[in-house]
């Protein structure tokens, strides 16, 4: 019997007056993210369905009404349940941003703050959730109403998540060598780099190299290097690039290989997701 196909729907908003944030809304039925990380926090609350997702060495699985937190740099996947279709809204915020937001809120958070349960319920916090989504969907000029909603569910985030005994705390340190591996990629990702240079820096042989890093981040450094170009090349497609100039400038020389993997870890593609750089605009794989 032939296995279903993969269907998804994705909506976009983003605004100045809200921090130019990504705000999405995910519908997907059979679709699996493969693994990838992100420079951005990503906090998601499932709607509808569940979210089977990996993090941290780990495998959870987040069901209607709950939320998954996502830290930034952290190597995760998302699956969908069965035949069941998985909604959800999601929001992502930078640390820069995400400061900013806590300034403003006069709440004082870490540095370089980091959820530490991938999965919880907050039952207050997903009903401000879902007000400020819809908001999104009634009226794309109610600017006054989607702040006020806005600021009132991150209040809410960062309150409920900022005691000593909360899931926000420091970043945990990584293996120096791997943060210094992490170090160089970031600042030479255009570049070729070979697993002989990578073990240079670090005087290990290439294949001891190799199963310290996957151990510690979860994926190669060949597959931590296209991530980090598949981000980068993100952030060029929400600035304006052409899908074509972003791929070239993020190092990619296959603009097919671009295509297919910024699919796997965004869930639509590059196109698509470069029309939605409007306040609000939907899309649908295109």
């Amino acid at each position: 019997m032939k296995s279903a196909e993969p269907a998804n729907e994705f909506k976009l908003w983003r605004s100045e007056q809200l921090f130019n944030i990504d705000f999405a809304c995910y519908n997907l039925t059979h679709h699996h993210f493969s693994k990838h990380f992100h420079d951005h926090y990503v906090i998601e609350l499932v709607v509808n369905g569940a979210d089977i997702f990996y993090c941290s060495g780990k495998t959870y699985t987040a069901e209607n009404n709950q939320f998954a937190f996502i830290n930034p740099g952290e190597v995760h996947t998302g699956s969908t349940m069965a035949d069941i279709p998985l909604q959800y809204y999601s929001l992502c915020p930078d640390k820069k941003t995400m400061q900013q937001i806590a300034t403003a809120l006069e709440i004082a958070i870490p540095d370089d703050l980091n959820f530490q349960h991938p999965v919880m319920d907050q039952p207050l916090l997903a009903e401000k959730f879902v007000k400020l989504f819809r908001s999104f969907s009634l009226s794309c000029d109610d600017k006054l109403l989607q702040e006020e909603l806005f600021f009132d569910c991150m209040n809410v985030l960062l309150q409920q998540n900022s005691h000593h005994d909360h899931p926000l705390s420091s970043t945990n340190e990584k293996d120096t060598r791997v943060q210094l591996l992490i170090g160089y990629m970031r600042s030479h990702f255009k570049e070729e780099i070979s697993l002989q240079q990578l073990a240079s820096l670090v005087n290990l042989n290439p294949f001891h190299l190799l199963r310290l890093f996957k151990k510690v981040i979860g994926v190669s450094p060949y597959e931590y290097l296209l991530i980090i170009r598949t981000e980068h090349a993100r952030q060029l497609l929400r600035s304006g690039y052409q899908v074509q100039e972003a791929a070239l400038e993020a190092g990619f020389y296959d603009a097919s290989h671009f295509n297919r993997l910024f699919r796997k870890i965004a869930g639509t593609s590059p196109k698509s997701f470069r029309s939605s750089k409007c306040q609000y605009r939907t899309s649908f794989n295109g």
